[in-house]
């Protein structure tokens, strides 16, 4: 098996699963896809939804267009690897911001 198809396979499977849990946040707002968050403590969970599905919907699409370059030579490896870790950490840092942004005030 080529090395570059190894790659696109990765990339598209895991930018798939980002793109189905992006489209159930943003558009089905399931939010009991995210395990370990106390919705009880967001005040406004569409929003969050919105937010947090948008993040997975972009690293997804990134993910898989990034695959496909590498495939095609356009993106070295490195580079590759680099995208691609940025982007997979890029949804867990948006739901943390998330929480903070859309969590009920004290008061």
């Amino acid at each position: 098996m080529d090395t570059g198809f190894l790659i696109l396979l990765i990339s598209c499977f895991s930018g798939f699963i980002y793109l189905i849990i992006g489209c159930l946040l943003t558009f089905k707002q399931k939010a009991d896809v995210l395990n370990g968050i106390d919705f009880s403590k967001i005040a406004d969970l569409p929003a969050f939804c919105k937010y947090v599905g948008n993040s997975f919907l972009l690293s997804g699409a990134v993910q898989i267009l990034v695959g496909v370059l590498a495939y095609l030579a356009y993106l070295n490896l490195m580079l590759y690897i680099a995208i691609f870790v940025l982007f997979s950490i890029l949804p867990i840092v948006n739901v943390v911001k998330a929480m903070l942004k859309f969590q009920k005030s004290a008061s």
